[in-house]
């Protein structure tokens, strides 16, 4: 294997000796690596596409939180029964215990009948396409540069998948901050109360009290991630446009344009 490296270029250049064993032959196969796209603007913003794309989907698809309330069953706070529920992604069903009343120790086994999993998904499957993508379309620009720049079809191709992934972001991020805003209302334990019969009884109606209503911090942070990908996927749209034949056809054309300009003012 030989290797030559052109520093004014950053370009490695890999040949490999292999032998054919049917004819005999040497044969060898020569692969040109430029990481001269890292330098520019089209190359670095992929990279933190792709940075963006995991924070974006690992703080959602990990997030859990729990929140408790307390039971008051006497005067005293040794009589109040604590309650706790956990939930987290992809928040299609939340489930949890309480007793049923005071005076009987008989636990209900409840599911509340929310489900935020199709935004949740949706975000999340966003950001890993978007993960997925960067990482292809990088070394199509390291070890493929060539044929990039060569096959007119291949930017066209970059251009349109990164729109797509761009309405995704856009769609995906709205949809889930809707989902965020139903989620801390639904499964807040004031909102909880009015599904459980201990809570609204009449005879005890200041019975169940909030302790901890959970914490959202990060799923604050992926909504803000969401938004900050839309924003970078729409503005690489402009580098990736400039590799077309299309940009390309616009800026050839017009210097035929300022030519005739001129010749039409000559007497």
């Amino acid at each position: 294997m030989v290797i030559e490296v052109s520093k004014e270029l950053d370009v490695v250049r890999i040949g490999i000796d292999r032998y054919s064993l049917k004819t005999g032959l040497k044969l060898k196969t020569v692969m040109d690596v430029s990481i001269q796209v890292i330098k520019e603007p089209r190359g670095f913003i992929r990279i933190i596409q792709c940075i963006m794309a995991i924070l974006a989907f690992s703080t959602t698809a990990g997030f859990s939180t729990e929140c408790e309330f307390s039971v008051s069953c006497g005067e005293g706070k040794d009589d109040d029964i604590p309650v706790e529920y956990e939930f987290g992604y992809p928040f299609s069903h939340t489930e949890l215990n309480v007793p049923e009343n005071c005076d009987e120790k008989n636990i209900l086994h409840l599911i509340l009948p929310f489900d935020f999993s199709n935004a949740a998904e949706f975000f999340v499957a966003t950001g890993v396409m978007s993960f997925l993508y960067t990482i292809l379309i990088l070394i199509v620009y390291i070890f493929f540069h060539q044929s990039y720049g060569n096959n007119p079809k291949l930017p066209v191709v970059d251009l349109g998948i990164s729109a797509i992934l761009s309405i995704f972001w856009m769609a995906g991020s709205s949809a889930w901050a809707q989902g965020v805003a139903d989620l801390k209302y639904y499964l807040h334990p004031e909102t909880v109360f009015k599904f459980l019969p201990i809570c609204l009884s009449e005879k005890n109606s200041h019975e169940c009290d909030t302790i901890e209503d959970g914490s959202y911090g990060v799923l604050n942070g992926s909504l803000i991630l969401g938004f900050a990908n839309f924003l970078l996927w729409t503005s690489s749209l402009w580098f990736i446009y400039k590799e077309t034949v299309f940009f390309s056809s616009e800026v050839s054309s017009e210097p035929t344009q300022n030519q005739s300009d001129k010749g039409i003012g000559k007497v």
